[in-house]
């Protein structure tokens, strides 16, 4: 895990209220866990946690673009990332756009249809990173259960009023049912707990900054 300490000691110091307030169980599918370690509009970081049927899917989520240009390491673990390009000769997938209903959106709205071609696929193991820019349409497949991600947002470069992009092969959007449930902050101090006894990094957790562990 050597490789991966100077990125974890980027989110090294938690603050347990503001992680709490940004993050999410299931997001964006079952079995995908996500812990916002620290936000401002030009810089987040996030840590990813995959257990349980979502390391047995083809692909997580769909292919999709971003508001927002960012970085990813793998922490732990194995994932692969799956680059696609608009292809006349592509596989058919429905378009969507997709306002999120955490920025107060009403979800996915059909836009039509496109051919996407997959162009690239690379696996990423402990200590590897890639980068992918906001118009870039990926997706990603965890290669390992307990696979760990920690990702950098960098500014958005699409307004949070504008649309991104979902593509599906079905023609409906995916369901968003029993998604997006809210961690207490004990469960949060728990994983993260979890986390450094599996990759010997230590957090330092407080709350309305007072040191609490």
């Amino acid at each position: 895990m050597n490789a991966n300490f100077d990125a974890l000691k980027l989110v090294q110091r938690v603050d347990i209220d503001e992680v709490v307030a940004n993050s999410f169980k299931d997001y964006h599918v079952k079995g995908f866990d996500y812990l916002c370690m620290r936000r401002s509009p030009t810089e987040t970081y996030k840590l990813y946690f995959f257990n349980g049927d979502v390391t047995r899917l083809p692909e997580v989520v769909n292919p999709h673009d971003h508001r927002y240009d960012f970085r990813t390491w793998t922490i732990c673990g194995a994932s692969e990332n799956v680059w696609f390009d608009r292809d006349p000769k592509g596989e058919r997938f429905e378009r969507f756009e997709y306002r999120t209903k955490l920025n107060g959106g009403n979800g996915f709205s059909w836009a039509g249809t496109d051919y996407l071609k997959e162009t690239l696929r690379g696996r990423f193991r402990p200590g590897d990173r890639y980068d992918m820019r906001a118009e870039d349409f990926h997706t990603i497949r965890i290669a390992e259960n307990e696979t760990v991600l920690m990702l950098l947002q960098k500014e958005d470069v699409v307004p949070v009023d504008k649309p991104t992009l979902t593509f599906t092969r079905e023609k409906e959007p995916p369901s968003l049912d029993g998604l997006y449930s809210r961690f207490t902050a004990d469960e949060v101090v728990k994983i993260l707990s979890n986390f450094e006894e599996r990759v010997g990094q230590g957090f330092r957790f407080h709350a309305s900054m007072e040191l609490v562990a």
